[in-house]
């Protein structure tokens, strides 16, 4: 039986769930494969914001590394949407206001399903997020007749320092790992070193998309078990199986 769950979420969500599981007696290990870093952005993607009707933020980073710099600009006529439910509660508590989200599913074809978005034909959109990124939400929203821009307000990058050890001792214990993203699996991937490769590949994963199992596959990883994304859906999971210290 696994025993414990290796964390590889960004240094502040993850050391947050770290407390919560182990508050719970569910060992835990604070390995980020992503760092965030925040990105001023550009004047006009500011100036894009200002005169846009909707806000969609796509991740909790998002909230996080833009709504300090959009606050000022914000008024009661734009309307805020989150890419599923954990992105939208740190929204509603930055911005006290309501904030449009899928309750099934948290991706962006999940909020593109919603009512709203059926009918957004000359609509400007501003899409807060990191640099990069998949292009599918702001192709899906023009392809609706919608006019959309970027606010790009961070970077994800590989961490520079990272604690090898910890790695290798969250592996000799047995721990499940957590990934959040296809790029934190690459990454973690990269800085493995060959032996702890060969023992990832016994360890069962816990991801919050589909699309993270499929880049699983495409490692020759074995299939993971995929929950809802955020943290509440992975404490409940750590529960039922009744993991504890091993």
């Amino acid at each position: 039986m696994p025993t414990g769950l290796l964390i590889t979420r960004p240094r502040a969500e993850a050391t947050r769930l770290a407390e919560r599981l182990n508050s719970l007696g569910i060992r835990s290990w604070v390995y980020p494969t992503i760092d965030i870093a925040p990105l001023a952005p550009t004047a006009e993607s500011l100036s894009w914001a200002a005169q846009a009707e909707l806000w969609i933020f796509v991740s909790a980073n998002a909230v996080q590394a833009g709504w300090t710099l959009l606050a000022p600009l914000h008024q009661e006529t734009h309307r805020l949407a989150a890419v599923g439910l954990a992105t939208a509660r740190r929204l509603q508590e930055a911005s006290g206001t309501s904030v449009l989200y899928p309750t099934q599913g948290a991706d962006s074809e999940a909020l593109l399903a919603l009512p709203l978005f059926q009918n957004v034909d000359h609509w400007k959109i501003a899409i807060i997020r990191g640099r990069g990124g998949r292009e599918w939400l702001r192709e899906a929203l023009e392809q609706r007749g919608a006019q959309v821009g970027y606010v790009e307000c961070y970077v994800r990058q590989v961490p520079r320092q990272n604690n090898p050890e910890t790695l290798e001792e969250a592996l000799q214990a047995g721990a499940s790992i957590s990934v959040q993203s296809t790029e934190s699996l690459h990454n973690l991937w990269a800085m493995a070193s060959p032996a702890q490769r060969e023992v990832l590949a016994t360890r069962p994963f816990i991801v919050s998309h589909q699309r993270i199992a499929a880049a699983l596959r495409a490692l020759g990883l074995p299939h993971p078990v995929v929950l809802s994304p955020g943290d509440d859906a992975l404490v409940a999971h750590y529960q039922k199986k009744g993991h504890s210290h091993g």
